[in-house]
């Protein structure tokens, strides 16, 4: 090889690594975010009571586990019942657990947050529904860590449920002035939108504590939520 050859051999890789990527570019463009699903109010499940009569020693806790699916909905139940002290609720309190839609409906939400809202209660939903497969299936991998093969069903259902939340957020980032909607509550959907993705790829964090973080993130999105809406749109 001639020593003057090196440097054109050089620049033709050169050309040829620039077509390439190039190609991959084209081939495979930035893809296009998912829209707004339309959602009715009467496609989100009603808790089974609408209304919880409080025992003796009864926690707000768990009255929102079986009602939201998780106790961070304690927040949210707290404020739509308008309770002074969520950790002393008196027996015999009747406390209302609406779906997550007509809660917001109650609360006075402007209707033009509705579909967004209503976008988010059925991830929720969708995602609780999914949980218990998934978990019976993770548990019967024997796997602390690592990754394993998430059963599709499951995979899909939280990859849909997680282009729903972002969806959302976006539709709530759009909020017209006076409005606006405070950055710890898209921040609360934008976790769970990312552990939803991460329960997708089958990773397991060792703890068995990422899936309780997408339930977490949602019960103190919708908290946040309700509170703003409550407050004025502040």
């Amino acid at each position: 090889m001639k020593p003057w050859s090196l440097p054109i051999l050089a620049s033709l890789a050169l050309c040829s690594c620039d077509r390439q990527a190039r190609s991959t570019k084209s081939a495979n463009p930035a893809s296009t975010p998912a829209p707004l699903p339309v959602v009715t109010d009467a496609e989100i499940p009603a808790p089974a009571s609408p209304a919880v009569t409080v025992e003796p020693g009864m926690a707000l806790g768990t009255i929102a586990t079986k009602a939201y699916g998780h106790a961070k909905f304690s927040g949210f139940l707290a404020r739509l019942n308008g309770l002074p002290d969520p950790q002393k609720i008196p027996a015999g309190a009747v406390l209302k657990t609406p779906s997550l839609p007509i809660a917001f409906h109650q609360a006075g939400l402007d209707p033009r947050y509705q579909p967004a809202i209503n976008a988010l209660a059925k991830s929720c939903t969708d995602f609780q529904a999914a949980l218990p497969h998934y978990l019976e299936v993770r548990r019967a991998s024997g796997l602390n860590r690592g990754s394993f093969k998430i059963p599709k069903k499951a995979k899909d259902s939280f990859l849909i449920c997680a282009d729903a939340i972002e969806a959302a957020k976006r539709e709530l980032e759009t909020a017209k002035e006076p409005h606006q909607v405070p950055r710890a509550t898209l921040d609360q959907f934008a976790q769970a939108s990312s552990e939803l993705r991460e329960l997708a790829s089958g990773s397991v964090d060792g703890y068995g504590y990422d899936s309780d973080l997408v339930g977490q993130h949602l019960g103190l999105g919708f908290t946040n939520a309700i509170i703003w809406v409550q407050e004025g749109y502040r």
